[in-house]
């Protein structure tokens, strides 16, 4: 499947999600836009962190296997059942595609 995310911001990106997967993780169809349709993801909340600028950018390896860069203000997101289900997602699309349902924790 071909996802599109509606975030102008980062030019409505599209990447792949295996069939199976897909079907996994969104309900729908909600709704067309054109050769669109629209999709609620399903699945459980993940736990997120904001790259702090003191932090830098850095490189790891993404669950797909290939190298993923962080940069200062994006978001390293995990499927808090699965610690190897951990990506990374750009500050404008955490931004545009994420609900916050819990408010971070201050720091001790």
């Amino acid at each position: 499947m071909v996802v599109r995310n509606r975030c102008s911001e980062t030019g409505n990106e599209e990447y792949l999600v295996k069939a199976a997967v897909f079907a996994q993780r969104y309900e729908g169809p909600l709704g067309a836009d054109a050769a669109w349709h629209g999709y609620r993801p399903k699945s459980a909340p993940v736990r997120y962190l904001i790259v702090p600028a003191e932090q830098g950018a850095f490189t790891f390896t993404a669950p797909w296997g290939t190298p993923m860069q962080a940069r200062p203000g994006d978001a390293i997101v995990r499927d808090p059942t699965d610690a190897s289900d951990t990506y990374r997602v750009a500050a404008a699309s955490f931004a545009c595609t994420y609900e916050i349902l819990d408010k971070p924790r201050a720091a001790p």
